[in-house]
């Protein structure tokens, strides 16, 4: 049997795309036809960047985000008899509808569902853009750090410790402090957590400590993709020195390990035939040429 050709530097054809992905994905109970422009997004983004031009990293990333973006979504129904027909409120005339709560995917950047409640990151902090570049952010307990432009972290007094418990009243150095309050719980297509992770990651994709400042920018469909991308092209980060090029080495496929990149081994089996079915609709869906994502 030949060797599988697992090349591609140019786009994916978006209409194939979707017709495959309908075929193996309808009947998959995380499926959501509302999230399909949300996922061509994705694989847009996954097309013109020059650095992805391994079929599997795609795959892997695209399985990730199915994953990790799944969120419980409400939907009004229509409440109906045994026979199948609308009930009708006798009051108002109009059908009877109950609220359904289904866990679908958005295949968009999300937020952490709960917002960490209950971890030392869940309370916010406020953080003050200082006239030499550098940031100062005070935690409730009182406890200041300083973040320089290259995102390095200083504690400014010692033993100050990062995060604070979840629930505890916010101390007066932190109430009188000037700064804005921001949360960093997860948000992105991988939950990017803890105001110093932000700060790093800012940095590393080439945005500064515009993430520490505004952590709202990573549910921007290109922030967060490219803070996936780089973390699992480079084990920076969530990807704890974990990366691509461990787990796809010429014809050797490990879907299954690739998980460590995120989340340890936690659904590492279902993830792994989520990203052999999006393999195969990418090697069907492949390629010409595109103007580079930058």
């Amino acid at each position: 049997m030949a060797d599988t050709d697992f090349t591609c530097n140019g786009s994916y054809n978006l209409a194939t795309f979707n017709t495959r992905f309908i075929e193996k994905f309808a009947k998959n109970p995380r499926y959501n036809a509302d999230a399909l422009p949300d996922l061509s997004t994705l694989v847009d983004m996954i097309s013109r960047d020059p650095n992805i031009t391994d079929v599997r990293w795609g795959a892997y990333m695209l399985a990730t985000a199915m994953w990790e973006t799944t969120s419980p979504l409400t939907f009004v129904v229509q409440v109906k008899n045994k026979k199948g027909q609308p009930i009708i409120n006798k009051k108002t005339g109009k059908p009877v509808t109950v609220k359904q709560k289904k866990w679908l995917m958005t295949m968009a950047p999300v937020e952490e569902v709960g917002h960490g409640k209950g971890r030392r990151y869940h309370e916010p902090v406020k953080v003050a853009k200082l006239d030499d570049g550098s940031v100062r952010v005070t935690e409730q307990d009182g406890d200041q750090f300083s973040v320089s432009e290259e995102g390095v972290v200083r504690p400014l007094r010692k033993g100050a410790k990062m995060g604070t418990t979840d629930g505890s009243a916010a101390v007066k150095a932190y109430v009188n402090d000037p700064g804005t309050e921001h949360a960093y719980f997860g948000r992105g297509y991988v939950q990017l957590t803890w105001w110093s992770n932000y700060a790093a990651a800012g940095v590393a994709i080439g945005r500064g400590l515009d993430l520490l400042l505004d952590p709202e920018l990573v549910k921007e469909p290109e922030i967060a993709y490219a803070i996936m991308a780089h973390g699992m092209r480079t084990g920076f980060g969530f990807a704890n020195g974990r990366k691509f090029s461990q787990y796809f080495i010429g014809q050797t496929t490990d879907y299954k390990h690739a998980r460590k990149m995120v989340n340890g081994m936690d659904h590492a089996e279902d993830i792994a035939k989520l990203a052999k079915a999006f393999e195969e609709i990418l090697l069907d869906s492949r390629c010409v040429a595109v103007a580079p994502l930058h």
